[in-house]
Parts: C-alpha cells; structure tokens; sequence
C-alpha cells in the first residue's frame, strides 16, 4: 500500500515516467538494504511550526540518486566518518552501512525521525560487525562536526539560511583539523553556497529533468 500511495504522490507532482523509474528503485532499494523507509512526512505533528520555517518536509532520497553519489566515494574514504544530515528515518545510514562505512551518524530535528533511525541503527548494527552508528536528535545550526567525519550526505534538508549555518560549522571543523572533505549532495538547491565556501564540484548528474546530484570536495 505505501508504495501505491507514494507512486501516486511522485506522479502528482513530476509525472508518469518519473514514478514508475522511482518506484522500481524503491522495491529493489527496500529489498537489497533491509529497510522500510519509503513516504513522506510533513513534520507538523511534531516540529514546531517555527523550525518548519527554513526545512524540507521529510521525503527519503531515491534509491537511484543515492547509488550514484556512493559510487563516487573513494576506498580510503571508508576509513573516514560519516554524516548523513538530516538523517530521517535512515536510508542513507543503511546505504553507509552496506558501501563499508564503520562510523556513522545521523542528525535530525524531529524527535520522531530520531526514534526511527535509532531502530534502524540498532538493526545496523547487529548486521555489520564492527560498524557503530550514532544517532543525534539536533539542530544543524548547531551541530559541532566531528573532526573525523570525511563524507557529508545531504539530501536538501533545509533552505539557504540553515544551509550557511551549517556551512559555517563545516569550515570550523576543517580549521580545527584541516583535511580532505567530500560533500554527497542530492537534489542540490543550495550548491552555490558551498562553492562560494571554497568547495569545488568534481562530479554531477541529472536524469528525467528532475533528479539531480552532485559530488563537492575541500
């Protein structure tokens, strides 16, 4: 049933072609890395209205998008930290999991996406040895990057005011422990801003108009 509805929640807004494409992905996705992560959330049950201001509703990456940022990722950079920024219920950590990262975390706002990727964490950690993965309930505006975090997923979690928030907290890591850093980036609305921070862009995509990625490095 919740890939029916979502089917016709992607036709509603980009079409026919775009949600047969999309849904094919979230059979095979869910399948192949053990989750069930698939719809959307408006958050208004359980956000303040206020920090709705600047946010994106919850809606999970596609699958496609996804597998072709982490096929970008380099062998010595699962050796690093990472990110997954406003994590929701946890597609991305479990997509982390599977590439070979051993730390992860997620961050997200809503306490009940937290509850939801914590249940996922658990199970990935049982599955993979030696993986950890640490879930954050927090503001991104606030969130002190570890120095060890090498890969940063962002799937357009909020607007330009919280993007250079959490801009500002990227550059005070690499100050505190200069390093190599790459940003996964889908649907990058606000890529500009991290060019402008001294980013550089080393790969990007778009396929059926719509779905966009871009691979950023310090």
């Amino acid at each position: 049933m919740k890939y029916l509805s979502y089917f016709f929640y992607i036709t509603w807004h980009w079409g026919l072609s775009m949600a047969c494409f999309i849904i094919w992905y979230e059979i095979r996705g869910e399948k192949h890395f053990g989750v069930k992560t698939i719809g959307t959330d408006d958050l208004v049950t359980h956000v303040p209205a206020a920090e709705l201001e600047h946010a994106s509703m919850y809606e999970p990456v596609n699958y496609y998008t996804a597998g072709w940022l982490f096929d970008h990722v380099e062998k010595h950079e699962l050796d690093t930290a990472f990110l997954d920024v406003g994590c929701g219920k946890g597609r991305v950590l479990a997509i982390a999991a599977a590439y070979g990262f051993k730390h992860i975390t997620g961050i997200d706002f809503s306490p009940k996406l937290y509850g939801d990727a914590l249940e996922i964490a658990t199970a990935l950690e049982s599955r993979y040895a030696g993986c950890k993965v640490d879930i954050v309930c927090a503001d991104a505006r606030k969130y002190s990057i570890p120095d060890e975090v090498g890969v940063i997923f962002l799937f357009n979690p909020f607007d330009e005011v919280i993007m250079n928030d959490f801009i500002d907290q990227v550059m005070e890591s690499l100050i505190r422990k200069p390093r190599s850093l790459k940003i996964l980036y889908a649907n990058p609305q606000c890529k500009q801003l991290w060019l402008d921070a001294g980013f550089k862009e080393q790969y990007a995509f778009q396929k059926l108009k719509y779905l966009k990625g871009s691979v950023l490095t310090f």
